[in-house]
């Protein structure tokens, strides 16, 4: 008991009363009572004394021994306490409060220091825990104890010491006034609790008996055995209690570390949170908010935490409008819409708000949220992007969508309106050779001349990074159409300079009037592109009024591109081939050429469909099919027997422009399927495959080293050069029949010619005149030295089958007697 009275002691640092009161009360709810004790408590050393500072229980006898000397109690009973070791189980020590007045015994456990002083050195005890056991009640109960088994009864006298003396007698069970010794007494000396004992027992009835050493010693140490094994017992019971506490505490530590945690993240969270967070208490009071809501509303949160949210109102929004906005949040629990607020500084902004309520227990509104969206910064940007839904970003002017929208403004008057629909030429050149930003330069000079044209009451707009529309008022003294169109022109592509860069724009203009062509806008924009779209294909300069067959003439296109990208999966696409000869008519070989015969269009000439198909992809497709078929019919005719010559094949600029394969895998790829040798295969380009801008050279040269040969087609109609065709590993020249249609007679067709051969003699390559068609522009180009033809003369363009015939009957390929000229140019 005293030992859990110290751990009281250690765990609390400073036991009260009511704690005192608590630890007794809790051994007797468990069923044990305190039979036998009188009181509990602890005494403190000060100056030489040791004065009671606590006890229990506080009857109005034990409150007397409050303050009081525990040593007074037991001086003269020996060795005083903390003079010597304690023993285990503390010291055992008779005592009375006051003289006269009936023995008790007082077991006491020192703490506080070192319990003894028989180590030298040691701080002695400086606090004592301690119990006070009546020693008449001690006794009897010791008696009764279902331990000790009398035959008969006893008379018992205790002794303090190892004498029986008056003086130091401390119980005798005769409870006689001067009795004296016990007579023939059997006499046991003990040594219990630090302290000698004397016990005489003598038997009431019968012979005496000599009790065991043992039951004397049982008699005393019983009920100190006992209560300590109780107390040890509440002891463990108290210190499971309080390592379940310690456990709940530090799990409660555990939880509010990481509530705290948390915390300080949702506030991290929070603080990056571009929208603005604030909360406020039941009465709208400002309680907290982020760093965002200070930023949008300008107020320090200082100044705002205690202000209710309404000191920002702008006054946009009625009172009838914030008691729906009330109602609403009350009755669902949020509220989410836009609102006029007025930063500290004055300015007034949209707001987007979305309110949530926080309620208690008892379901009342306890706190208020809400996170705010500055739509300032949105709305700017909205403007931003409609303004360049409109308008172009470079140059400013408006759209085709805005133009559209002016023109039909205009529409409404009955002014005459001229429509003029500008492409510029050379543009994407620049960009090709001096970057982007050369070209926006270049399209911002074509801006300023073109703004120089237009009136106030006119509308310029770009419809395209190189196009541009005029919408023009017309009045009585102005120009014809036309006359306005080409003055527009002329100044739009004067030479220009920029940054060290001379460049002669070129240009092309299509025209619609108002009312005369049509009267809605949408419509005189779609003649205007219609008739650009027929200047383009005239030539650089072209201006060209809308007619009504320019409609025709566009949708006949149209139909003619949807009819083409079905003819190669349709088998409607045929190869025609035309012998190239030498002077004595001995086949060279031939030139592959595409013909079309459409279910619905009949024959359409390549002059009209390739155009077509240079416009969009179909070019790709049908020049690969066009490659794969001339090769494979051209192997078959040799694996029969028959010597067909060189095969010439024509490619298109566009080919080597494709981002799928260049040209030179597309023919790699053509003679491993089809096994025909390299050497037989010559392929046929324009002037216009040699311009650097294209970047041709590269595939021209793998050409070149997988063995084929090449041919520039036309020569002498486009760009070319000595120092260009140098640069390109070309094997032939062949002469454009403009320059062969009448040679014998015309001088400068013959000047030409000359050159030419003198030019190819001089590289080292070889010429073939096309187009030849009569006999004396035959004798003309023999006499000059050309070795090889090609033309009407020899022969028209044949099927396979006719070709085959011709090549099976070996004979050779003479001038036809009166043949007729073609009448469609040979593409």
């Amino acid at each position: 008991m005293l030992r859990g009275l110290v751990g009281l002691q250690m765990a609390s640092q400073e036991v009260t009363l009511g704690e005192l009161q608590r630890f007794v009360a809790s051994l007797e709810s468990d069923g044990r009572t305190l039979e036998g004790i009188s009181t509990l408590g602890f005494a403190t050393a000060a100056s030489g004394r040791a004065p009671i500072g606590l006890i229990a229980p506080m009857d109005p006898g034990s409150r007397t021994l409050l303050g009081t000397d525990l040593w007074s109690w037991v001086r003269g009973a020996g060795k005083e306490p903390g003079q010597a070791p304690a023993p285990p189980e503390g010291w055992l020590r008779p005592g009375r409060s006051r003289p006269g007045e009936p023995a008790f015994l007082v077991q006491i456990l020192p703490f506080g220091g070192n319990p003894g002083t028989a180590i030298a050195g040691s701080p002695p005890a400086t606090r004592w825990a301690f119990a006070t056991l009546p020693l008449r009640d001690v006794m009897r109960s010791a008696l009764n104890h279902p331990l000790i088994r009398l035959d008969q009864p006893v008379d018992l006298q205790l002794y303090l010491g190892d004498r029986a003396e008056p003086a130091q007698l401390l119980y005798d069970s005769r409870n006689l006034p001067a009795a004296g010794i016990l007579p023939h007494a059997h006499a046991h000396s003990l040594d219990i609790g630090g302290q000698r004992w004397l016990l005489l027992v003598h038997p009431v009835h019968g012979p005496t008996s000599r009790l065991p050493t043992w039951w004397a010693g049982l008699l005393l140490g019983l009920t100190t055995s006992v209560l300590a094994a109780l107390l040890t017992r509440e002891l463990q019971r108290r210190h499971r209690r309080a390592e379940q506490e310690g456990r709940r505490l530090g799990e409660l530590r555990s939880q509010l570390v990481e509530s705290l945690h948390w915390l300080g993240l949702h506030r991290r969270a929070c603080s990056l949170i571009q929208e603005g967070i604030v909360v406020t208490g039941g009465d709208g009071a400002i309680l907290c908010c982020n760093e965002a809501y200070v930023r949008i509303t300008g107020y320090p949160e200082e100044e705002l935490v205690g202000r209710n949210p309404r000191i920002m109102g702008s006054g946009y929004q009625s009172k009838g409008f914030y008691a729906a906005l009330w109602e609403q949040l009350l009755a669902s629990g949020h509220w989410e819409g836009e609102i006029w607020n007025r930063r500290r500084t004055g300015e007034v902004y949209p707001a987007w708000i979305r309110m949530g309520v926080v309620r208690d227990g008892s379901g009342a509104p306890s706190h208020y949220i809400a996170a705010l969206a500055d739509l300032t910064v949105l709305r700017e940007k909205d403007r931003q992007l409609e303004y360049l839904g409109f308008h172009d970003p470079l140059t400013r002017l408006p759209n085709l969508q805005m133009a559209e929208l002016r023109l039909g403004q205009l529409c409404q008057q009955d002014q005459p309106l001229l429509v003029i629909w500008i492409e510029l030429d050379g543009i994407k050149r620049i960009e090709e050779s001096f970057g982007p930003a050369k070209g926006d330069r270049f399209v911002q000079i074509a801006v300023d001349r073109l703004g120089h044209f237009v009136g106030p009451a006119d509308v310029l707009a770009q419809v395209g990074r190189s196009e541009f529309l005029i919408v023009h008022a017309l009045e009585p003294a102005d120009a014809t159409a036309l006359q306005t169109a080409s003055a527009l022109m002329a100044a739009l592509t004067d030479p220009t300079a920029s940054e060290g860069v001379d460049l002669a724009l070129s240009a092309w203009a299509g025209v619609s009037c108002f009312p005369q062509d049509a009267r809605e806008p949408e419509t005189l924009l779609q003649f205007a592109a219609t008739a650009l779209a027929q200047a383009r294909r005239q030539g650089p300069q072209a201006v060209l009024r809308y007619a009504a067959e320019m409609t025709v003439q566009s949708r006949h296109r149209l139909a003619i591109e949807a009819h083409l990208q079905r003819a190669v999966d349709a088998d409607q696409l045929q190869l025609h081939y035309q012998p190239q000869v030498d002077g004595q008519g001995a086949l060279l070989g031939a030139e592959a050429l595409l013909r079309w015969r459409s279910p619905k269009f009949g024959s359409v000439s390549p002059l009209e469909f390739l155009p077509i198909a240079e416009a969009s992809d179909l070019i790709h497709r049908i020049g690969e099919w066009v490659l794969e078929e001339a090769c494979r019919q051209w192997q078959l005719w040799v694996q029969a027997g028959l010597d067909p010559g060189r095969l010439a094949v024509n490619l298109s600029t566009r080919q080597f422009q494709d981002s799928h394969q260049t040209v030179p895998q597309l023919v790699q790829a053509c003679l491993s399927r089809t096994g025909l040798e390299v050497a037989r295969l010559e392929l046929e380009i324009t002037e216009s495959c040699l311009m650097p801008a294209l970047g041709t050279r590269e595939q021209l040269l793998g050409l070149n080293t997988m063995g084929v040969e090449l041919a520039i087609d036309d020569f002498g109609t486009g760009f070319s050069s000595l120092s260009t065709i140098h640069r390109f590993p070309i094997h032939k020249l062949k002469i454009d029949r403009s320059f062969v249609d009448g040679v014998d007679t015309n001088p400068t067709s013959q000047s030409i010619v000359r050159a030419t051969l003198a030019m190819a003699k001089g590289l080292g390559v070889d010429v073939l005149a096309e187009g030849v068609e009569r006999p004396e522009e035959l004798e003309f180009l023999v006499r000059c030295g050309c070795p090889a033809f090609q033309g009407y003369l020899f022969s028209r363009p044949l099927a396979a089958a006719d070709f085959e015939n011709l090549l099976r009957r070996g004979a050779a390929v003479g001038p036809v007697a009166g043949a007729e000229p073609a009448t469609v140019p040979r593409p």
